[in-house]
């Protein structure tokens, strides 16, 4: 059941992304697998929001490893209805409305490749501020570095991308101190940066995220869940990467 809480918003997501972005994905697993490095799995969650949930991969991921319960809110009516049953409640809500009963609420929020869709970024991370605890935590992940910039990000609604650096600034200023930050998916930056090109060949918004994330192949996405447990394994602390995750503390 959706708890309907603000009244329609524009967004800025490419809905034929969600087609693609199943927990088989190679990409979500990766990320996933980022996820469990960084956060412990004793972590105590308490009240999380998944922001921007879309089609609740993460969320699932997340109460199935760490046994815990998150509830959901996001703008798009399709990708909520659609969502798999988990533990958490499902609220169509806009964070800038601030309802009086999430007011420091949350002990965790979940910001998984959402940031970079938001054109105001550090009013958005003001008001994530206000729903959460003293101290609570948010985890963020992020396509980093604009030199990968191309159609596919503008297609798929991306304002930019990130580094360490831009981040924390925008935390800092949004009321929140940065505690750890990795890039992760440096294997992948040679075939981002041929995405890149490959876009310019790409006509219309569908085929090009198609094109851009769908692996043409079923045995091409195992390749890349190879890439990844050997990039695990091998690379540590990578100076680069296709996308970053962060852990901030609220101040």
């Amino acid at each position: 059941m959706i708890n309907y809480l603000s009244p329609p918003s524009e967004y800025s997501m490419a809905d034929e992304w969600y087609e693609y972005a199943t927990i088989d994905h190679f990409w979500m697993k990766w990320r996933f697998n980022v996820i469990k490095k960084i956060i412990p799995s004793r972590y105590g969650w308490g009240n999380t929001l998944d922001i921007g949930s879309g089609n609740g991969v993460a969320r699932s991921q997340i109460e199935e490893y760490y046994n815990c319960s998150v509830a959901a809110c996001d703008l798009n009516k399709h990708a909520l209805e659609n969502m798999p049953k988990g533990r958490g409640n499902l609220y169509f809500y806009n964070i800038h409305q601030r309802n009086a009963e999430f007011r420091e609420y949350f002990q965790t929020v979940l910001l998984l490749d959402v940031l970079e869709h938001i054109k105001d970024p550090v009013s958005f991370l003001k008001s994530v501020n206000f729903h959460m605890k003293s101290g609570g935590k948010v985890i963020i992940n992020l396509p980093a570095f604009n030199f990968m910039y191309s159609r596919y990000d503008r297609v798929a609604g991306h304002i930019k991308r990130y580094t360490i650096a831009g981040l924390r600034k925008e935390l800092e200023l949004a009321g929140f101190k940065l505690e750890r930050a990795v890039y992760w998916g440096a294997s992948l930056v040679p075939f981002l940066l041929a995405r890149k090109y490959i876009m310019l060949f790409c006509k219309g918004n569908a085929r090009t995220i198609k094109c851009g994330f769908q692996p043409v192949f079923p045995f091409v996405n195992d390749i890349f869940l190879a890439i990844m447990r050997f990039e695990n394994t091998v690379i540590s602390h990578p100076f680069i990467g296709s996308s970053l995750l962060a852990v901030a503390r609220k101040t």
